[in-house]
């Protein structure tokens, strides 16, 4: 049933409800547009992200969503060693001087004492081969001789230093013969025992030949190191020290000494026999070792190659061992150096077949030692 209230109007529900929905449908309409903005801008966002998907299909069918992904790949490294290619020392052929013609022998031979122009010519090829016999004047002195005893023993002859027509051919036709120590240091020197030859080397190419006088084998004593026998022992040595001009050892006195083995040295004598005469050094020419100190250093090999002397009985000769270098080294002497070889002028033909007045030794030297022995204490 409808009361009325205080004015007097009738209240019912529907007025009710007609005044609350007129108070209401201003937030009603608020609400509908918010909700209508909130469709529309989620409409947009959703039509971008399918814009973006298409134009993403479009550039690349691959493509995969990106992704911040931080990948640290791990690095190794590889040391390589690289081994640097093997040298080889390429050693050149001895340079061999080409065949000449030269005069016959006057007389059928010359030695000691002879003088002459074909002399001179002999001179001059012993020269060019660097066996050194001294001045080539034409005179057959003792320094020619000891060029021709050189000669001789290269070529396996009888030690008699004589010119002949053999002698000769050969000369004019030489050839080295092979080193002792083929595949050795570019510079050396080799002493053969066998055939009482020094042969120097530089560059792997001959400097000089000649005749040399090793230990004879003989016990004797007045040495630093009392009673001993007078070899030079075969062996790889070095020059270590040396001495210009005279010195005065205990055995006797010894010029411009080269020593490489305790005592024992290269040195000038005034004597230089054919065959093994002195107390263990290497005797060469005075005139030869005026100037062998221009040609070898200190620390320079030298090879002693052969059969040392069979060591007997008592005695010596002069040049042997020597005391330990002195403290005061007496002044170098003014050095001569070997004449400069030029080809003979005066020639005259010859024949071509060798002659055969002087005949080989037959009895073949002794091999080199392959492993020498340790040096005595000299």
């Amino acid at each position: 049933m409808a009361t009325d209230d205080s004015s007097g109007e009738m209240s019912t529900p529907e007025a009710a409800a007609e005044a609350g929905g007129a108070d209401a449908r201003p937030g009603r309409r608020r609400l509908i547009v918010r909700g209508i903005l909130t469709l529309a801008v989620a409409g947009a966002i959703v039509a971008l992200a399918v814009g973006q998907v298409v134009a993403t299909d479009g550039d690349d069918a691959q493509a995969a969503p990106v992704t911040s992904t931080s990948t640290t790949k791990a690095t190794t490294s590889t040391t390589t060693t690289t081994i640097p290619p093997t040298t080889t020392t390429t050693i050149p052929p001895l340079t061999q001087y080409p065949t000449t013609v030269l005069p016959p022998v006057p007389g059928g031979a010359v030695n000691s004492g002879d003088r002459g122009p074909e002399i001179q010519a002999y001179e001059l090829r012993l020269v060019q081969l660097h066996f050194d016999p001294g001045p080539v004047d034409g005179v057959f002195d003792a320094k020619t001789e000891y060029a021709a005893e050189a000669f001789d023993k290269i070529m396996g002859w009888p030690r008699d230093g004589v010119i002949d027509e053999a002698f000769v051919f050969a000369l004019a036709t030489f050839q080295y013969p092979t080193p002792l120590m083929p595949e050795a240091e570019a510079d050396r020197v080799e002493i053969d025992l066998d055939k009482q030859v020094l042969t120097l080397y530089k560059g792997y190419q001959v400097a000089l030949i000649t005749t040399t006088s090793t230990g004879n084998g003989k016990r004797f004593c007045g040495g630093s190191d009392g009673c001993q026998y007078a070899v030079t022992p075969p062996g790889k040595f070095k020059f270590d020290w040396h001495v210009n001009g005279w010195r005065q050892g205990d055995l006797g006195r010894l010029y411009n000494p080269w020593y490489f083995n305790g005592g024992i040295a290269v040195h000038g004598y005034s004597s230089v026999p054919v065959e093994p005469a002195s107390h263990g050094c290497a005797r060469i020419p005075m005139h030869i070792s005026e100037y062998f100190g221009d040609l070898v250093y200190e620390d320079m090999t030298v090879y002693v190659i052969g059969t040392e002397a069979e060591r007997t009985g008592s005695g010596g000769g002069g040049g042997g061992s020597a005391p330990p270098p002195a403290t005061t080294v007496p002044p170098v002497p003014t050095d001569t150096a070997p004449p400069e070889a030029t080809p003979p002028t005066t020639v005259a033909p010859q024949a071509t077949t060798p002659p055969t007045t002087k005949a080989p030794v037959t009895t073949p030297p002794t091999p080199p030692t392959t492993a020498p022995p340790t040096p005595p204490a000299t």
